[in-house]
Order: C-alpha cells, then structure tokens, then sequence
C-alpha cells in the first residue's frame, strides 16, 4: 500500500507474519524516476522483507523501480543483506491471464515479485527445512539470496535501484545447500 506509513496496520501485519516464520517478498514500488522519493514502498521497507525491483527485457533496470535508501524509517542504517530493494526480476510488459480467456501486459515491481516469489516457493519445496525460518535462517537465507544475485554492475555490491543484483534461481538454491543450516 503506496499510502502505508510505518509502524501502521500494513507493517505490523508484515512484522507479525515474519514473527511466525513466514517469508514476506514485496514490490520496492513504482514511483522512480526524476521525482523519486529516494524509498522503497512500506512494507518492501522493512528490514526483513525481500525487497523486489523491477528489469525489462534486456535486464536492465526500469526506471519507474523505487529507488532505495540507506536507512529504515526510523532511521535505522540497513545493513547487508538488508539494503533496499534486495533483488531484482523481470517486471517489464509481463504477460499474464485476464477474464474472459484474454491476457494483458503490465509492468512494475508488483510483477517482478512474482518471480521471487515463484523461485523461494520452489526452494522451500526442495528445502522444506527452510519453512517456518526463526530470525537467524531468514538471515541465512537473505545473505544466500545477496550472494547469488547476479549484479548488473561488476562495480557496485548493492546499488539503490536494482539491490544486490538479478534473481538467479538455480544459484540461490545452490547458495542455500551450501550455507545454510535450519
């Protein structure tokens, strides 16, 4: 929710899921661009969550992904594997099904969480115990993420528009086997 503020109902919702050992993968939001607040959408701005921007066809970064900024709301520095947004997916002219047996195209964080969401999903199949993660696995699992994210920039570890870089799905599940312990 665009309109969210922190500590409000979205984020103590969030809060409370990780709590309960849920993994929360959320859209850094659409508003980049010249008039960028320079802040990932609530709830993608909580530490925790998985903070998703959003790349076009040619892997780059679109510019209407929400740029990141170097602490929470409450002032907060975020710190690896933490920093905002996290990773990027594919969120550019994304086909999808409509009503009525049609399809349509969209574009936007919203959509490249998806494919996060889709990749985890699939981990936790292959891992399932990664379900139900305390705070120390999550971490484990966010640093896996950071360390298998394929960077767009060889230069820069975390950049504040496209995170540690794109979602590698086969890395990340190969990071997890090799480091993390639940």
């Amino acid at each position: 929710d665009p309109n969210a503020t922190s500590g409000g109902p979205t984020s103590n919702a969030v809060n409370q899921a990780i709590d309960n050992g849920v993994y929360v993968v959320a859209a850094a939001g659409n508003d980049g661009g010249i008039d960028d607040d320079g802040r990932v959408a609530t709830p993608s701005d909580i530490a925790e969550v998985i903070s998703v921007g959003a790349l076009d066809a040619n892997g780059d970064i679109w510019e209407g992904s929400s740029l990141g900024y170097d602490f929470d709301n409450n002032s907060i520095s975020y710190s690896d594997p933490n920093k905002k947004p996290e990773i990027s997916a594919p969120g550019v002219s994304i086909v999808s099904t409509a009503f009525d047996n049609q399809y349509y195209s969209s574009t936007g964080t919203s959509d490249a969480t998806v494919f996060v969401s889709g990749v985890l999903a699939l981990i936790l199949e292959a891992k399932p115990s990664l379900l139900q993660p305390d705070a120390d696995c999550l971490n484990q699992v966010k640093i896996a993420l950071m360390n298998s994210a394929v960077p767009l920039n060889d230069e820069i570890d975390h950049d504040a528009r496209w995170g540690y870089g794109a979602i590698d799905g086969n890395t990340w599940l190969e990071e997890i086997e090799a480091s993390v312990v639940c």
